[in-house]
């Protein structure tokens, strides 16, 4: 997905710091995945050098593209199926019209895309203790989804406002996780998390093309989430920062990049991450 993709997001919606309820079960270490498109796929070099590593985690929470990823990861997957599923993933995934309802493209696909990898599972039932974070479009509170249709808690994390129907559940639409926890550390908290490791992937600010009003738009949005992840990169145990080129495609090149970008960071994170897994629950 492009910039110009997101020319219907809506920038104003409010950022809540409320939560759905949860079972706050304890879990020694928690891997979080942030959101950020395709430079998701920075978390599957992470999760590569943590399988290298020997270091699993005992809760997987995601936003967005890092709930599409930690998904697939927490049902089973290593981290090079994952890779080869992602290059599969492209903006065509997108192109059922459903204007003019509250998107511009139904999201089922993306929920079809889980199911079809990992079949119809329960998020209570995978192997991995899992949460996808989305946000209330009314309210804008933060959602944790860790229960439930997996496909449809996906959907719900990533779907953009404005260019992607929201998920209905019960009287509640749910939208992308990015608007209320970008990168949700405070989620795994709140799950039960004693130990937090937080990759954020998130696009730079700094790095945005600003020749037209799209450019302007989209920065405003990189604006809002970008100040939300750097306050919950704060309160992780360890943080990881990939340093993503910029790109303009999603070609294979470009996405084999992305990864090793993402593992290069895990890999130099290692003396922390490999003292941090071996310690004690608090």
């Amino acid at each position: 997905m492009n910039r110009r993709d997101v020319l219907a997001l809506a920038v104003g919606a409010a950022i809540g710091t409320g939560a759905s309820h949860v079972e706050a079960a304890p879990a020694r270490v928690a891997l979080v995945l942030g959101g950020g498109g395709c430079r998701g796929h920075g978390h599957i070099g992470v999760i590569r050098a943590l399988e290298n590593s020997g270091l699993k985690p005992d809760l997987v929470v995601g936003t967005s593209a890092g709930s599409l990823v930690g998904a697939l990861y927490a049902a089973g997957m290593t981290a090079d199926q994952i890779e080869r599923y992602g290059q599969q993933l492209t903006s065509n995934l997108l192109r059922n019209w459903i204007f003019p309802k509250l998107g511009l493209f139904g999201g089922d696909a993306i929920r079809r895309f889980v199911v079809d990898r990992v079949g119809p599972l329960r998020i209570e039932s995978m192997p991995t203790r899992f949460a996808a974070v989305a946000t209330d479009l009314r309210s804008g509170e933060l959602a944790i989804f860790d229960r439930g249709d997996l496909g449809l808690a996906v959907q719900a994390s990533s779907s953009i406002p404005g260019l992607i129907e929201p998920v209905r559940v019960g009287e509640r639409l749910y939208v992308d996780g990015n608007l209320a926890g970008p990168v949700p550390v405070r989620a795994a908290r709140r799950l039960g998390a004693k130990h937090v490791v937080a990759v954020d992937v998130s696009f730079p600010p700094e790095q945005a093309d600003l020749d037209d009003p799209y450019d302007a738009l989209y920065q405003a949005f990189s604006i809002l989430t970008r100040r939300l992840a750097l306050e919950e990169l704060a309160t992780a145990d360890v943080a990881i920062a990939p340093q993503l080129p910029k790109h303009n495609d999603m070609g294979r090149v470009t996405l084999k990049t992305l990864v090793e970008a993402g593992e290069r960071s895990a890999l130099a994170a290692l003396p922390k991450l490999r003292k941090l897994f071996a310690a004690p629950a608090r």
